[in-house]
């Protein structure tokens, strides 16, 4: 099976402070791979790396056998690689189905001239977003939802709008920055189904951090941890559980 994406030993250093210390991963296409780990342990500053938001000190990533490292965000997002963030990022005044029309920005087919003159190619084209971003909404259980208000939603529900404005443009391979962040069980339980569901449906490769230990477990076939930068393990959620180092670097030295 092919690798989706490949960090090299990516480490990030902030003048002193070393975020993220020689970090490896491989993830294989379409499977879900989790990085867990405490709080500070550098997982967002390594999401950071690998979207380009932050260029390394060192070390390399690889998306899909190509090297990304030093690449503007658009450009990575061009190649097929989206991203949410842990702070849900709608815009709350903008209906649902117009939040969607914001992620096909990149794929826009007119220009500002068009726009202002309102020409054929301009109708003819948001015509068509329209009606994909309907389509979209419709394959991910939202349609009805379309013309609502994102800040009426639901806080799950928002959630569900802000990955599925990921799916609009194009991804292969969806990031997800603590999913679950601030969800009650319920709507955890609903966010894990829906995350299955987008990526058989739409044939993606999942990589998420994520603090509640459950729903990493229930979801990921692979999971690394992270410790102060450095990756303590990496396993299968029975393998990871059992760990000794990752319950130290939860809990802390119980023999101390």
């Amino acid at each position: 099976m092919n690798i989706a994406l490949k960090c090299d030993k990516i480490t990030m250093k902030f003048g002193g402070l070393t975020a993220v210390n020689e970090f490896s991963a491989e993830i294989r296409e379409h499977m879900i791979f989790g990085l867990i780990g405490p709080n500070g342990a550098g997982k967002t500053t390594a999401f950071n790396v690998i979207t380009g938001n932050l260029k390394p000190t060192s070390g390399d990533v690889n998306f899909f056998g190509k090297s990304i490292v030093g690449l503007k965000p658009y450009k990575i997002v061009s190649m097929g690689m989206a991203r949410t963030f842990q702070n849900i990022r709608l815009f709350s005044n903008l209906t649902v189905l117009e939040n969607i029309l914001t992620g096909f920005h990149h794929k826009l087919q007119y220009n500002i001239v068009d726009t202002v003159l309102r020409t054929p190619r301009y109708y003819k084209h948001e015509k068509e977003m329209r009606n994909t971003a309907r389509e979209l909404l419709k394959s991910v259980g939202l349609l009805d939802k379309a013309d609502l208000k994102a800040s009426g939603l639901p806080y799950g529900e928002r959630r569900e709008v802000e990955i599925a404005r990921a799916l609009a443009t194009g991804p292969k391979l969806l990031l997800l920055d603590e999913p679950a962040a601030g969800m009650n069980p319920q709507e955890t339980l609903n966010l894990m189904y829906f995350i299955q569901e987008v990526k058989e449906s739409f044939n993606l490769t999942v990589f998420l951090i994520e603090h509640d230990m459950k729903f990493v477990m229930n979801l990921c076939e692979t999971i690394a941890v992270l410790d102060h930068g450095v990756k303590i393990a990496e396993g299968n959620p029975e393998e990871i559980q059992k760990n000794p180092d990752v319950i130290r670097a939860y809990l802390g030295d119980i023999d101390a």
